[in-house]
């Protein structure tokens, strides 16, 4: 009776366990592994490995983890090789978009911090744009030329 009890719970839950791709065997003492043969489709439905990484829910979450992160800030130094000081904008626009004005004493080396993608201008004194450049996330120094009007970035 118990040995019929044990085959019925292992046959029920045979059933209700989806085939798993690519065969994987039995485990030892189900009723196919006993009897040596069956039908190979089933024999694959009655058990076999644990799902392996490369099931559909590993894979999606693996995809997620490997989406790339926002870049974070870009310490950059500036140096200027113009002799006065010079008037800069931190932004996007001088003049008609939302930034921080600024100057840079002639012949001086400062830090500042800048996302990748802002732009560092060089402005005359009715705040027009003389020369600009956009920071990249490599972007670890700028020059202001000894023409006072233009950024070289490296």
């Amino acid at each position: 009776m118990k040995t019929c009890a044990a085959l019925l719970v292992v046959l029920s839950t045979a059933c209700l366990m989806p085939p798993m791709n690519g065969g994987g065997g039995n485990y030892a003492g189900s009723p196919s592994s006993s009897n040596g043969g069956g039908d190979p489709s089933s024999s694959s439905s009655m058990g076999g490995p644990p799902p392996s990484s490369s099931s559909p829910s590993s894979s999606h979450s693996s995809s997620s983890a490997s989406a790339p992160a926002p870049a974070g800030p870009v310490s950059v130094t500036i140096r200027s090789a113009c002799s006065k000081t010079v008037k800069v904008f931190y932004g996007d626009k001088p003049k008609f978009g939302s930034g921080t004005y600024s100057s840079i004493d002639s012949n001086s080396v400062q830090s500042h911090s800048f996302r990748p993608g802002e732009m560092l201008w060089i402005v005359d004194e009715s705040q027009n744009g003389l020369g600009s450049t956009s920071i990249g996330s490599g972007t670890r120094e700028l020059e202001i030329a000894s023409s006072c009007t233009a950024i070289s970035s490296r």
